[in-house]
């Protein structure tokens, strides 16, 4: 089963990706969740990939985009799509970000179920988008209700809701001697391993050092276009 949930935002994609994977798990034993959502997913600027078994669900795997949003990313968002499909194996269900209106962010959407070897889509409230995909017949494309019970978020609660993810992930951050790039101020840096790898961010302080819950070794440390959290509190 590979899966590809599209549609504008708030329509209930996330909630109905989670139990789709939880739902294949028993199923087939294990499954895998592809969190593609750069700006409302579980680390904002990274694409997450999750695995679900007996023992229960688990981040596996993170990549950087280094956005909150596709427009601008795109190139990174496909490639880091194609990425972690390749990583999830033979059972997993995607769930994408609410850039679906207009030409271009239809192009992207349709490109990006390509890039993933989708087999079936799963399309929720929009027409244009629905139509993107139905025409072809080696996919299987549905048109999706709602979920009840699904709420319409205003910009200041995403962002609010980015920074309390970003502020949980930056917890217990501590600082560390790291070569730095140079940056913009009031944005963070990512930790790659050698394989490419997400590790963690990490907040430049006043003394030059890097901030970050980052344990082990990194290969590289690149900056990103996703803002500090509360600046100014590093």
């Amino acid at each position: 089963m590979h899966l590809v949930l599209v549609g504008p935002t708030d329509r209930g994609k996330s909630t109905l990706a989670r139990a789709l994977a939880a739902r294949a798990a028993r199923r087939f034993g294990r499954a895998h969740l592809l969190d593609l959502d750069v700006g409302q997913g579980s680390l904002p600027g990274t694409v997450t990939l999750f695995r679900w078994d007996r023992s229960g669900v688990r981040a596996w795997r993170r990549l950087l985009v280094g956005r909150v949003q596709p427009l601008g990313a795109e190139s990174w968002l496909l490639a880091a799509s194609a990425r972690l499909a390749r990583t999830a194996g033979e059972v997993w269900v995607a769930d994408t970000d609410g850039w679906v209106a207009g030409a271009q962010a239809r192009r992207f959407r349709y490109q990006q179920v390509e890039v993933l070897g989708a087999a079936q889509v799963g399309v929720l409230d929009d027409v244009p988008l629905y139509e993107a995909f139905a025409w072809r017949r080696d996919l299987e494309v549905r048109a999706l209700p709602v979920p009840p019970g699904v709420r319409t978020k205003t910009p200041a609660e995403r962002r609010r809701q980015r920074s309390l993810r970003l502020l949980r992930h930056l917890q217990g951050a501590q600082p560390r001697e790291l070569e730095l790039p140079p940056a913009r101020p009031g944005y963070l840096y990512a930790l790659l391993d050698e394989e490419g790898w997400f590790l963690g961010y990490g907040a430049r302080t006043r003394d030059g050092r890097l901030l970050t819950p980052v344990r082990t070794g990194a290969a590289r440390v690149v900056p990103t276009w996703v803002s500090v959290p509360l600046a100014g509190l590093w």
